[in-house]
């Protein structure tokens, strides 16, 4: 018989893995920030002669502050606000209600009714409230001693432990990492996300935008796991119009404008990459005179010749495109996938790829435009 099987329906934790460095670091917490309460506490009741120094739900709102930082409800607004307010309400219910069989479930509902109300929802603290009901506490001097003495305490020592062990307490929700949060788009993500939770009718106990920035980082790496699988030699453009260095710059701007492409490559008798020439290279070395219109500057540009130091070249190949290329160029294999491009195109400021295999040889180019439609066509089959 399968054990873990059998006992899975009751666990209430989700199958999440947490190190277990997070367990003892969850555990110590409690430990030191119990132990504060009860010393402190119990010193300041022995000063003022009070014998009731330790409030009921102790126990339960230091498991949240140590072990759910985050939690909307281990706030120090939900935790001090939260004890107070039910300790206020089960010292009415103990002194108007004599019958306990009425006043325990008059206080729960209403000290729930009441953090809610407030905005600090703290649910250890309706243990408070059916506390001070059973004891038939009927002094408000227990709102301020136990209780607030003991919840101002216990956050001042999960604000000091939870700092010093990295966690973010009182906890500020982290900002999305650049890849997951494009600009302008967070309050739209927001606003999106509050509407659908709105569907459900319900309380959630995770603040709204922890909540954005995971299924933003779920989102990421799901398309990381996409673009993986998606490699250069399936979204590149192929077979890739070619130029060589002894190629007329005129014919090589004849290339660019009747296919409408913006870069060629410059390859070798084998097919392998040397260079390459693109678009702006014609408007960096044409003659720049904005009275002309761009097919005057490039006439100028073809019989003024060049003024590069390669003088060299300008005499084997007068206005060729060896003259003009840029190289060394950028290529990338055929087998690699498209989330190399991301840091590539975005990162290195390239806008064109020659893709070669793994003789070296050119098998095709890849632009910024084909890594557009990869992207959309993946989000399309997703």
């Amino acid at each position: 018989m399968n054990l873990k099987k059998f006992f899975e329906p009751l666990n209430i934790l989700n199958s999440t893995p947490v190190p277990w460095s997070e367990h003892w670091r969850s555990a110590i917490g409690g430990l030191l920030g119990g132990g504060l309460v009860a010393f402190l506490a119990k010193f300041i009741g022995d000063f003022v002669q009070i014998n009731e120094w330790a409030m009921a739900s102790l126990g339960a709102s230091a498991l949240l502050i140590f072990v759910l930082p985050s939690s909307p409800m281990a706030q120090p607004k939900a935790v001090i606000g939260g004890n107070i307010i039910s300790a206020l309400v089960g010292i009415s219910c103990a002194i108007f209600i004599q019958d306990p069989r009425i006043g325990v479930p008059v206080a729960i509902g209403v000290s729930i009714f009441a953090m809610l109300f407030f905005n600090c929802l703290h649910a250890p603290a309706a243990a408070t409230a059916l506390s001070a009901v059973l004891g038939h506490i009927i002094s408000y001097r227990f709102a301020l001693f136990p209780v607030l003495i003991d919840s101002v305490l216990l956050v001042l020592a999960g604000i000091i432990y939870n700092r010093a062990t990295g966690k973010s307490y009182p906890h500020i929700p982290q900002a999305p990492s650049p890849q997951a949060k494009p600009k302008n788009t967070s309050q739209d993500d927001s606003s999106e996300l509050n509407s659908v939770l709105a569907q459900y009718k319900e309380f959630f106990d995770i603040n709204t935008d922890d909540l954005t920035n995971i299924i933003k980082q779920v989102e990421l790496r799901a398309y990381e796991q996409k673009l993986k699988s998606i490699t250069c030699s399936k979204i590149m453009s192929a077979p890739a119009i070619t130029v060589q260095m002894a190629t007329p710059l005129e014919k090589a701007w004849i290339l660019l404008r009747k296919n409408h492409i913006k870069a060629l490559p410059v390859v070798d008798k084998n097919s392998r990459v040397i260079g390459i020439i693109t678009l702006e290279d014609f408007l960096q070395y044409a003659a720049v005179d904005f009275d002309q219109t761009f097919g005057q500057r490039i006439k100028g540009f073809m019989r003024q010749g060049l003024t590069r130091s390669s003088a060299k070249l300008m005499d084997a190949y007068p206005n060729a495109v060896g003259q003009v290329m840029r190289k060394p160029v950028r290529v990338i294999s055929s087998n690699r996938n498209a989330l190399d491009l991301v840091d590539i195109f975005e990162g290195h400021g390239h806008h064109h790829l020659p893709v070669i295999d793994q003789n070296q040889t050119l098998v095709g180019i890849l632009t910024q435009s084909d890594f557009v439609r990869a992207i959309h066509s993946s989000l399309q089959s997703t």
